[in-house]
């Protein structure tokens, strides 16, 4: 088993990507910490993950308050766990809006979600980790709208593009610690996020995708695990971009 005894703390991991990756990494032996905003949602992930047999709790958590996110941490600790892991996956998205008639609160109310959480998530992993003393693995969801843009997800494609600097910068900072930060920037994936999108977008997003379908979770999960585990262990500050081809 690739995490076996590992904790890995999961973002969002009440539906799409963070579900998968919370599975995956509970089949490789991880214990599992579940932060999901929405607590019916988090204890059906709950129950999944540990029927496969390995620890875990879930903690409801708004990833877009600092405080929220340091109780979270706090309840790890109160359970004497270690961070090995941290997947800050938590995200959302409102209708698509053109930048001039994008609302103050449609702004912040994406990027506090996406680009702070993940610095929220990732301050208060990193402090434990150098406080371990035996690295860990930061994972940061980034988007192909970072590469590429989103016409009418401006606020998306700045967050994102934001979290894939943010992940450079922290990669840096830790690499001689042993802590190692990395991004991964999914295409298009079966998530609710698409449950957003106009029903039309659909067949253009296949057809704009080489590969000629859309992404399934579990694939993103594969990629997570790679960067959780050793096997990634000479991998610093890089996004990788699982997309079907929609951008090189």
């Amino acid at each position: 088993m690739k995490l076996k005894d590992k904790v890995a703390v999961i973002t969002g991991a009440g539906s799409g990507l963070g579900r998968a990756i919370a599975l995956r990494f509970a089949e490789e032996g991880a214990r599992i910490v579940i932060a999901e905003l929405n607590e019916a949602k988090g204890e059906e992930t709950l129950r999944e993950v540990q029927a496969k047999g390995v620890e875990a709790f879930a903690v409801p958590t708004d990833v877009s308050s600092s405080d929220a996110v340091s109780n979270l941490f706090k309840a790890i600790d109160d359970r004497g766990w270690p961070i090995d892991v941290m997947v800050n996956n938590a995200g959302n998205a409102g209708q698509l809006t053109p930048v001039h008639l994008m609302t103050d609160e449609q702004w912040h109310g994406v990027v506090h979600v996406h680009l702070s959480g993940t610095f929220y998530g990732t301050r208060e992993a990193v402090k434990r980790m150098l406080a371990q003393g035996r690295g860990g693995a930061v994972i940061n969801m980034s988007s192909v709208a970072a590469l590429r843009g989103l016409p009418g997800g401006s606020s998306y494609t700045a967050a994102k593009g934001g979290i894939l600097s943010f992940t450079k910068g922290v990669a840096q900072e830790y690499a001689a610690q042993g802590i190692r930060v990395n991004c991964i920037a999914p295409g298009w994936v079966e998530t609710p996020i698409l449950e957003n999108l106009p029903d039309e977008i659909r067949p253009m997003m296949v057809a704009n995708t080489p590969l000629g379908r859309i992404g399934q979770p579990e694939e993103i999960a594969a990629v997570a695990l790679f960067l959780a585990s050793d096997e990634s262990s000479y991998v610093i500050g890089q996004t990788i971009s699982p997309n079907g081809g929609l951008h090189t």
